[in-house]
């Protein structure tokens, strides 16, 4: 199947299953986290580190854009912008382009979730995705949690009420692994209380019988 015409079927299943139809007067308040500011933070700290090469996201974010077939939300936008190469063992999505090889990473990993109207930002290095969510339920939008154990692959849960928050939660999480520290139930509201409003799926302490894929 030629590029267009999965697009064009993605499309269509993204309007079958009535992603992006919500009403904006429904929709719960949610306090977007700036990636750039998330992003100083945990720079900072010593947490997240940085594309070394040079900048190449006004090459990334059209490119970006060709294969999902739409425009990017803001906030991967500005993710791209940023070069984060890595937080802690989790590894960004971070295309690279060479002027004699062309783009040196495989498109699938940009496409392969778009059944689930969602793009794949980070991996924690044992085959597991956390998506941003691309489906226009919720502004800004969240970021999910997908386990390679699973097939078909699902949203099991939030890891962020958006991108930025998720880049927070990860980066603490990090730094209390690094510390040894153990962390009480629901840490995660006190970095973003939000979470609990993603549209989607609810946060980890959801999993289970009470949990559901909205």
């Amino acid at each position: 199947m030629s590029l267009s015409r999965f697009r064009s079927a993605i499309g269509s299943l993204i309007a079958e299953l009535g992603f992006g139809t919500a009403n904006p007067a429904s929709r719960q308040t949610i306090r977007r986290v700036p990636v750039s500011e998330a992003a100083r933070q945990l720079e900072e700290r010593g947490l997240l580190k940085r594309w070394k090469g040079p900048d190449q996201s006004e090459r990334i974010i059209p490119y970006i854009e060709e294969l999902l077939g739409r425009p990017l939300p803001p906030d991967l936008v500005d993710f791209y912008r940023e070069r984060i190469e890595s937080i802690g063992d989790f590894g960004s999505y971070l295309p690279v382009w060479s002027d004699r090889v062309g783009w040196r990473s495989d498109p699938e990993w940009i496409t392969r979730h778009l059944d689930l109207a969602a793009v794949e930002v980070f991996s924690d290095g044992s085959g597991n995705a956390y998506v941003l969510d691309l489906s226009g339920r919720q502004e800004p939008p969240g970021v999910y949690f997908i386990d390679h154990d699973y097939w078909p692959a699902r949203l099991e849960c939030a890891m962020g009420s958006s991108l930025g928050a998720f880049l927070l939660i990860i980066g603490e999480e990090t730094r209390a692994d690094e510390a040894n520290e153990t962390k009480p139930p629901r840490w995660e509201l006190a970095i973003d209380p939000d979470i609990e409003k993603c549209e989607r799926a609810g946060p980890s302490w959801f999993v289970g019988d009470d949990f559901s894929t909205k």
